[in-house]
């Protein structure tokens, strides 16, 4: 038998038995903590909050993922089944989250932060068929420049670079001037 539980307009494992999902389980949905309801089809009943697309889903209940196709599932079941079953929590609206244990991070001689500025070029292509889920590319994003700080503890030292012309390969020169500003460290 496994019990779902359902709060905030969510649902979340429960109890999950330990021989998940053979020929005979029973899922249950518990509602405010007093009445079970009989999970006939738990695709239908979560699908609607994966995506609009009315094709079945196949889901994991310890971790609530779903997959498209049971093989998938099947092999995702290998790894997660050594976990416990998790519902997921998240801080409260406007809270502050904040990492306290300073003991459990490491020192580390060299960070670098970087980040890469894109045009997006519109991308032409088929019309996919809309019964089959799909995802359609519609815009590339092209690197037009890059800035990076190297901090060594020490001293920052900042680099930025914009596209000088349209065949040059930002992403070639951000390594290029990447690992010239590491050798230097």
């Amino acid at each position: 038998m496994n019990v779902l539980g359902y709060e905030d307009k969510k649902i979340f494992p429960l109890c999950i038995s330990e021989m998940a999902e053979r020929e005979h389980d029973v899922n249950l949905l518990l509602l405010e903590d007093k009445h079970f309801v009989l999970i006939n089809d738990l695709s239908r009943l979560l699908s609607h909050q994966m995506s609009s697309h009315k094709e079945k889903r196949f889901f994991c209940l310890r971790c609530l993922n779903s997959f498209t196709k049971k093989e998938v599932l099947d092999k995702h079941k290998e790894s997660c089944e050594k976990h416990d079953c998790v519902k997921l929590r998240m801080p409260e609206k406007g809270s502050i989250f904040e990492f306290k244990n300073l003991k459990h991070s490491m020192h580390v001689p060299i960070v670098v932060y970087a980040d890469f500025e894109c045009l997006t070029k519109p991308i032409e292509s088929c019309k996919p068929i809309s019964e089959h889920s799909y995802t359609e590319q519609q815009q590339k994003h092209e690197p037009s420049g890059f800035c990076f700080n190297v901090c060594d503890g020490k001293k920052l030292k900042l680099v930025l670079y914009t596209k000088k012309s349209t065949n040059e390969n930002v992403g070639e020169i951000f390594c290029k001037h990447l690992k010239n500003e590491i050798d230097k460290v």
